[in-house]
């Protein structure tokens, strides 16, 4: 249990002194995790058996337990596997040759015969990559509609045709609405353009055309959230625009 929820399960027990005690030890963990107790008491103007009681009000057996708390939080803090950085950089490079290796032609002649060209991302930074994706082909003399929400993708249904393409932004491949949303723009006979992390997902299989580009989960912070490399997106987007002016 980290020693903030033991200040605060044990808040009323404690007096002002222990207070000041605590507050000089949140601003200086890395220091107190080798401090003795008479160089904290010192640091604090208090005696060490204030120190010695302030453990105690927290249910802790003494003043070495608290500082095996603190070099275990600051451990957890620290947990970040430095192995991620060459990892993200392997995925970038892996991603760079399967862009080399592909010349897009098959991309650019739907793009070539579409009437209107759309792009739809699943999520905060697959929309701002659908933006950028537009931007990019500004580049091209293309015209791409970007499609900002789902109650968009239900208007603009009615409104396609066979002859209009559609590119669908999703890190898994897997977003139900996403999904749904694919399988509908099939019934209509659009043509799809999926932009996803590398696997056998939903959208690919769905999709007429499938890029793909390597990604892996990091786990961050004490909860072990997990956070993916995105930046190839934008990526995929540039190489596109640059391939496309090669290819006209």
């Amino acid at each position: 249990m980290k020693l903030e929820t033991l200040i605060d399960e044990n808040y009323e027990k404690l007096n002002e002194s222990d207070l000041y005690i605590w507050k000089y030890i949140l601003h200086h963990k890395k220091e107190c995790q080798t401090m003795s107790i008479q160089e904290l008491a010192s640091k604090c103007n208090v005696s060490h058996t204030t120190i010695l009681r302030f453990t105690h009000k927290l249910g802790l057996q003494g003043y070495s337990e608290m500082k095996i708390h603190l070099k275990w939080e600051d451990k957890q803090q620290n947990s970040f596997d430095n192995k991620e950085i060459e990892k993200t950089y392997k995925d970038i490079e892996k991603t760079m040759e399967i862009m080399k290796e592909r010349d897009f032609y098959d991309v650019f002649e739907l793009v070539e015969k579409a009437d209107k060209i759309y792009v739809y991302g699943s999520g905060a930074v697959q929309k701002n990559a659908a933006k950028d994706l537009k931007r990019s082909m500004i580049f091209g003399n293309k015209l791409i509609y970007v499609i900002e929400g789902r109650e968009e993708t239900n208007i603009i249904l009615d409104a396609l045709s066979s002859k209009d393409i559609f590119f669908l932004l999703s890190l898994s491949g897997n977003n139900l609405f996403m999904n749904e949303f694919a399988q509908k723009l099939k019934e209509k006979g659009v043509k799809i353009i999926s932009i996803t992390q590398v696997g056998n997902n939903e959208l690919a299989s769905i999709s007429d055309i499938s890029i793909q580009f390597y990604t892996h989960p990091i786990s961050v912070g004490e909860n072990k959230t997990k956070l993916y490399s995105t930046t190839q997106f934008f990526l995929i987007n540039q190489i596109l625009l640059l391939k496309y002016l090669e290819y006209r």
